[in-house]
Parts: C-alpha cells; sequence; structure tokens
C-alpha cells in the first residue's frame, strides 16, 4: 500500500465535535464516501472493509491517532477532542478497555452512546458561517455521553429520533458484525440527513425540526450545568456525596448505580421518581419480571441509559437527589426501603448482583450506605459474591476481638436497650470482622474461631446475629445500630495502635496459669473465718478448680473473648463429670461478671488477673509465649 499523502483540502474540527461527525462533514466536501475517506486517512486498509468500531470512537492507538491528525492537518489537541476518552478522567465510563468477547466492549461502555447518539437540531444547523451553512454543525462528542440529555444553548431537551422516519438517529444496527455507520460507503448524503437504511431511505434534514422541541424546565437547566462542569476536565475537583467530598469519577459511578437501583426496584422506587415518561417506561418494563429479573440480559438492560433525554434527565435527577443528601444513612433507608420485601433482597436484586460482581470505585459515602445494607443481610448463598469486602478499612479481621471490647461496647451500644448484651457484642464483633474480611456472618465467624464442637452451644452462638438484626429493624430507628457499626469501624480506621486479638488468641492457645503464679493470686483473696463465703454458703475452694477459673478469666482479659472460646488444658485432665462441673463453675464466674454482681472474692482473684495480665500484655504482643511461672511477683 503506497504511504499516505496529506489531503488536498480538509475541515478545521469544529468544538466539540465527534470523530464520526467529522467524517461525514468532510467526506461531504470531498464529495466521496466516509467509507473511502477511511482509508485516505488511515483508518482503515480497504474501503469495503472500512468501519468504525465501536472502541475507535473512545480512543485510536496513537499510531493512527497520529497518522489521521496529519492526514486532515489538524493538532493533536483537536484529533483528541473528538474522541470519547478526552473525558475519561472524570467520566470512567469513556475510559478504554480491553474488549468484550466477540469484539463486542465492556459493561462499563453501556453509559456511552456508541451504536446511535441524541442530538440538537438547532446545533447541526451551525452558526451561520459559510463553512456550517454548506456543510452543517457538529455532530458534537458530548451528546454520546449519556449525563448530556440537554443543550443549554437552545434551551431545549437534546432529540434523538428522526421526526420524518421515527428512527434512531446514526443508529449502526446491521445484519453483520461490522457495526459501520449508516450508509457509509454513500456520498450523496449531508452529514445533517437521516441516514436509516433497514425500512428504505430516509434522508430526511435534521438540522431545521423546531417546531418539536421539548423546552428545558430550569430545574433541569441547572442540572445540566452542574453535570457539564463535573464532566469538564477543568472543573471542580470535588463534589460532595452523602456528605463525603469526592471526585467527579466517583459521583458519575455513584449515579450510574443509583439509576440502576431505582430502575431494578420499581414499584417500590415510584415515590422518588417524577416524569410521566419515565414512570411509563418503567411500567411497560415490568412484565414478566417475576421470570426475568434474575436473567443477566435483564440486569444488562436495566443497566443501560435511555436514549431519550427527557425520561432519562428525570433519573438522572431522583439519582442526584439521593446522593446530594447530607449522611449515608438516608441512601441507606431507601436502600432498606427498596429491598424490603423477601423477592427484593440483595440475593435477588439485580443491582446488588453486578455491584458486587463489577466493584466499581464509588465515593467513601456511596460504599458506606451500601455496606449496611449488603453486608448485614450475607446470608451463605451470597459468600460468592461478597468474597470481598464492599469498601477497604485499615483494620483487618484480627485486630477484631471475639468478644466486643467493653469500652467500645459502653461508648457506641451500651444505650441500646431491649437485647441480651452478650447477644449484641457477639454480633458487632463479626459485623466488623465482615466489614473488613468480606463474605458472610458465617464466614466472618469462621474467621474469628468462634465455632465449637459442641453443636448445642454453636446453634446458640449462630443464633445471635439473627437476633440483633430482628431487633434492630423493629427499633424506632433501624439505622441506628448501622450507624454506631460505622461510627466504631471509622474510628478503628483512624487508629495507628491496632491490637493483633488473633496473634493473643493464637500464643494463649494452650496456655494456663502456673501453680506458683497461682499461690500469689490465692494470697491475695481473703477467707473469712470458718473457711466460708460472707454471709455463708460454700467453702472457699483456692485448689485447680479456681485455677482454671482464673486462667479462663485471664485469657478473656488479654484476648476479649468469650469464656467458652478459652483454652482449659487443667480442666482438660479431668474426668468427663468434673469436666462438666468444672466448666459449670465457670460459666457462674462469668455470668456474675457480666451482670456486675461479682462476690468480694471474686472481684479480688480479678483485681490480681488484671494486674496479671498487663504484666502478660507485652510479652504477648511480642508473639511470645509466657512461661507459666512467670509472672510480675516473681
Amino acid at each position: 500500500m503506497p504511504a499516505l499523502r496529506p489531503l488536498a483540502r480538509s475541515l478545521p474540527p469544529l468544538p466539540d465535535e465527534s470523530l464520526p461527525g467529522f467524517l461525514l462533514r468532510l467526506a461531504f466536501r470531498l464529495d466521496t464516501s466516509p467509507a473511502e475517506l477511511a482509508v485516505r486517512t488511515g483508518l482503515a486498509d480497504r474501503a469495503h472493509l472500512a468501519v468504525l468500531p465501536a472502541p475507535l470512537l473512545i480512543r485510536l492507538p496513537d499510531t493512527q491517532r497520529h497518522t489521521f491528525a496529519r492526514m486532515i492537518k489538524a493538532t493533536d489537541a483537536e484529533m483528541d477532542a473528538m474522541l470519547l476518552d478526552t473525558y475519561s478522567s472524570r467520566y470512567p465510563p469513556a475510559q478504554s478497555f480491553p474488549n468484550g468477547r466477540n469484539g463486542m466492549v465492556t459493561h462499563q461502555h453501556r453509559w456511552l452512546f456508541l451504536h446511535a447518539t441524541r442530538y440538537c437540531p438547532q446545533c447541526l444547523a451551525g452558526r451561520g458561517n459559510p463553512m456550517e451553512k454548506a456543510f452543517g454543525g457538529a455532530w458534537k462528542n458530548s451528546w454520546r455521553l449519556p449525563p448530556v440529555f440537554a443543550c443549554l444553548e437552545h434551551r431545549r431537551f437534546l432529540e434523538h429520533l428522526c421526526p420524518a422516519c421515527n428512527s434512531l438517529v446514526l443508529h449502526t444496527a446491521t445484519r453483520n458484525t461490522a457495526r459501520h455507520m449508516p450508509r457509509w460507503r454513500v456520498n450523496t448524503l449531508h452529514p445533517t440527513q437521516c441516514r436509516e437504511f433497514i425500512g428504505g431511505k430516509c434522508g430526511h434534514r435534521l438540522d431545521g425540526d423546531t417546531a418539536t422541541a421539548q423546552q428545558l424546565p430550569s430545574e433541569y437547566r441547572k442540572f445540566q450545568r452542574f453535570l457539564l462542569e463535573l464532566l469538564n476536565p477543568s472543573g471542580p475537583g470535588a463534589v460532595d456525596v452523602l456528605g463525603h467530598p469526592t471526585s467527579p469519577a466517583h459521583y458519575f459511578t455513584d449515579l450510574r448505580t443509583t439509576c440502576h437501583i431505582l430502575r431494578t426496584s420499581w414499584p417500590n422506587s415510584r415515590h422518588l421518581l417524577r416524569g410521566r415518561q419515565l414512570i411509563s417506561l418503567l411500567a411497560q418494563g415490568t412484565d414478566d419480571s417475576e421470570t426475568l429479573t434474575r436473567s443477566t440480559f435483564v440486569r444488562a438492560v436495566s443497566d443501560m441509559p435511555y436514549l431519550a433525554a427527557q425520561p432519562h434527565a428525570a433519573l438522572l435527577l431522583a439519582a442526584d437527589r439521593l446522593l446530594r443528601t447530607d449522611t449515608p444513612d438516608t441512601l441507606a433507608g431507601h436502600l432498606r426501603t427498596l429491598i424490603n420485601e423477601p423477592e427484593l433482597r440483595p440475593s435477588k436484586v439485580s443491582w446488588a448482583r453486578a455491584f458486587l460482581d463489577t466493584r466499581p470505585e464509588c465515593s467513601e459515602g456511596f460504599l458506606q450506605a451500601v455496606s449496611s445494607v449488603v453486608h448485614t443481610y450475607a446470608r451463605p448463598n451470597l459468600a460468592r459474591n461478597l468474597k470481598q469486602p464492599v469498601r477497604k478499612t485499615r483494620f483487618r479481621p484480627e485486630h477484631i476481638p471475639q468478644f466486643l471490647e467493653d469500652d467500645w461496647y459502653q461508648k457506641y451500644f451500651a444505650h441500646m436497650e431491649g437485647i441480651a448484651t452478650v447477644h449484641l457484642r457477639r454480633t458487632v464483633a463479626l459485623r466488623l470482622c465482615q466489614a473488613a474480611s468480606g463474605g458472610s456472618i458465617q464466614k466472618a465467624a469462621d474467621r474469628l474461631s468462634v465455632f465449637l464442637s459442641n453443636p448445642a452451644v454453636t446453634a446458640r452462638i449462630a443464633d445471635s446475629p439473627k437476633r440483633v438484626h430482628r431487633w434492630a429493624r423493629n427499633r424506632p430507628d433501624p439505622l441506628e445500630l448501622e450507624t454506631a457499626i460505622r461510627d466504631l469501624a471509622a474510628e478503628l480506621d483512624a487508629r495507628n495502635n491496632l491490637i493483633d486479638y488473633e496473634q493473643r488468641r493464637r500464643v494463649l492457645s494452650s496456655w494456663c496459669i502456673g501453680p506458683r503464679p497461682w499461690k500469689e493470686i490465692a494470697s491475695r483473696i481473703a477467707v473469712p473465718a470458718g473457711g466460708y463465703a460472707p454471709g455463708g454458703g460454700f467453702a472457699i475452694d483456692l485448689s485447680d478448680r479456681k485455677r482454671n477459673i482464673a486462667s479462663v478469666i485471664l485469657w478473656t482479659l488479654i484476648t476479649q473473648g468469650e469464656h467458652i472460646f478459652a483454652p482449659t488444658p487443667i480442666c482438660d485432665q479431668q474426668d468427663p463429670e468434673t469436666q462438666r462441673k468444672w466448666r459449670m463453675s465457670v460459666d457462674a464466674v462469668w455470668a456474675r461478671m457480666q451482670h456486675r454482681t461479682t462476690r468480694p472474692t471474686d472481684t479480688q482473684m480479678i483485681t490480681a488477673l488484671e494486674e496479671y495480665a498487663a504484666y502478660l500484655l507485652p510479652i504477648v504482643d511480642r508473639g511470645d509465649t509466657p512461661l507459666l511461672d512467670a509472672s510480675p511477683w516473681t
């Protein structure tokens, strides 16, 4: 093939002009077809194979881009402005991604109009200068972005259909997979003429229809200006979403996901939406919803924007209202309402599946709102979707004790009434682990090693999250628990001195108090005259039974775990009946500690154990196993 030579005549690209639109205008000026022009400018090798694949609307390879710019006598900046990836830093779907199966674009590109476009007839008519009078105005690049639904200059919604034949404008649907522009090899059509080819040639001029213009209300005009400022590479660097500043790229990802939520949760979302056309479109899509909502096809369709500008603008505006509230709790409350029926729980809701599968980069506020909904109801059948946490945390599962620290409990949860403390402290610990590691509640329990060989005890422990979640949903503020968990997680995220509780459990997995330290502890427990507890009762026992109890209590002080998970090497050496009785003794002391009803002898023992724990903590946190006879008193 001979070397390409720059064209003898060209056209200066218009502001915001798209690559297909420029080819249409230049081909018309040179009295050639867009297909032949693609060959002459290096976009294709042969005219009959000259196509404009969708990815080329987003980005051209560097060599091809430089060649095309040289052929049309344009600068690199003018060439870059004709491609969609000029918006990529602010609008993630405009980024270039590897093509999917059969050359199709990825799910990210669903939020680009690659196979049709919106348009403003008055913009296509041009500004009145000789060039635009002869060849028309620009087919704008920004018209292929779903957030651009209006022309602010002419104060009207954009169109997407030819008023004569009612077909999509510049629609690339063909009977093969080439996906080239319509009437790609025809050299007689004006750039602003309808190029409908399936139902027969139309040829209607699209640059003169103003009678059917849908005037733009001030609310939409203000919203469109806000979106255009965010799309502008030199626009604002941050926007507030749910009380947190975030980047424009994250905002547009949040906006897309929220639109998906509103569409897939119809009709529950009807009270959040306005616009007769939008409601009519959503109502039409509810047919056969029982059989279609779980299909991949319907999930994809629900995540695709409407080409019709007015209903899509109403959807975007409704989504923006949800995102611009002060706190994540407001959005979380709406999400709970939208999935508050059994058939709409996260395991069956397409937006949740899509969100967890793709893991889009969202704002912090949006992640907080979504994680508080998805993680709360994460059952084992969702484990495949929740293998990774919804949001990244600085704290990890090893920084979470099995039984929530008392200081954390008193600060965030002690005021909540109507639920047993033991259930609440168990469940919050599991929820924190779940937030850090992902997966279901059961996976978090396994990660914290809270399963026992005793099935009855394990079943009681597993019942705690169910009780707590049922109690939380019925409280005056159903989001109170979620808010407290999120606040505690935020505090842990801000800490630099996180404790490795998992290491503590591992180091003490077979440890107990030795005979010498126990002798010192026992000497601090005052035995009343006559050898009986104050007020009568059982005789004071300072034997190995009491040493076993003290070892368990010391383990809970260091690891912040529950007594039932503590190692009991002293008890394990006894016969089965003695083991049963000794475990009951441990349960009794633990219950008195939790209910603040300890006896004087209990208090004396615990005081000594707290002193012992302060001595052992530096040793254990280094990863060393303490000697049995090591103590602060020797």
